[in-house]
């Protein structure tokens, strides 16, 4: 008997229709590592083609790190290449999202955000920034742009800690007369394409292990909005969706669904206000 594609777990995840949530097994065993997770390329060349303007890429930011590393690269790289890859099959095949190229990697001050409508950063923990970056990000997300923040945490219970306060001193410099919003169950984010309910579900950092003092409901998601109510930023906070893509086949108790899901949500959310 041949063992199933590692890929065909995606297809499993997010096999419910939008609105429903797919039946989840008793929790599996981790399987083998994908591929794409056995060994990181080298450092990505950041010479990606002119893009058409028909569909959607994934842009995932490199920036300056604190304190750790990747696999010898910044904290920027946690999960790269392999959770925007299963991202990118999810995508194509549970949307009717024109995909417009592979996954890539850019800097703030590359001008070339400006040709993709989101971004991806992760670990914002650890994030260095600078006069130059503050000022392209802000000039990206005024002229419509859109930013996930995804991938960190702190003590939980209603408390921040030092990941939170680096996050936010950094975002504060990008806009230092907004706040930061919870995005409540009522928002429609979480009912684009999926109905998603962000108080029941599941934190990867949690049901990982990674994080084991985190509660059921310490993740929490938060959007930054401009003078119109647009939505630019959404943060992902005591919570990794990215790590629900880079291991679908572990599922932990639904988290991997929900990771999926989410950024499929916050994606058709994205280009289509």
């Amino acid at each position: 008997m041949h063992a199933l594609p590692w890929w065909s777990w995606l297809l499993w995840l997010l096999a419910a229709p939008p609105g429903a949530a797919p039946s989840v097994p008793s929790p599996v065993a981790p399987g083998p590592v994908p591929p794409a997770a056995r060994s990181l390329p080298p450092a990505p060349q950041v010479t990606p083609p002119a893009p058409g303007g028909l569909g959607f890429q994934f842009v995932r930011i490199r920036y300056r790190s604190a304190r750790r590393t990747w696999r010898g690269y910044g904290t920027w790289a946690y999960d790269w290449p392999t959770a925007e890859a299963n991202l990118v099959r999810a995508i194509e095949r549970t949307t009717a999202l024109h995909l417009d190229g592979e996954p890539i990697v850019l800097d703030l001050t590359d001008p070339r955000i400006f040709d993709y409508p989101i971004l991806y950063l992760c670990e914002p923990g650890y994030w260095i920034t600078d006069e130059e970056e503050v000022a392209a990000l802000r000039d990206y997300l005024t002229r419509g742009g859109f930013l996930i923040i995804d991938d960190f945490h702190d003590y939980g219970d209603g408390q921040v800690g030092p990941e939170w306060e680096n996050f936010y001193d950094n975002l504060r410099q990008v806009f230092p007369d907004r706040e930061l919003i919870e995005l409540t169950p009522d928002h429609p984010i979480w009912h684009i394409y999926y109905d998603i309910d962000p108080v029941r579900a599941v934190s990867t950092k949690r049901e990982s292990g990674e994080v084991p003092w985190l509660d059921e409901d310490d993740d929490t998601y938060y959007g930054l909005f401009d003078d119109d109510g647009r939505l630019m930023v959404v943060v992902c906070y005591n919570q990794d969706i990215g790590d629900g893509w880079e291991w679908p086949e572990r599922n932990l108790y639904e988290a991997s669904t929900v990771s999926f899901q989410m950024a499929i949500n916050f994606i058709l959310y994205a280009l289509t206000h």
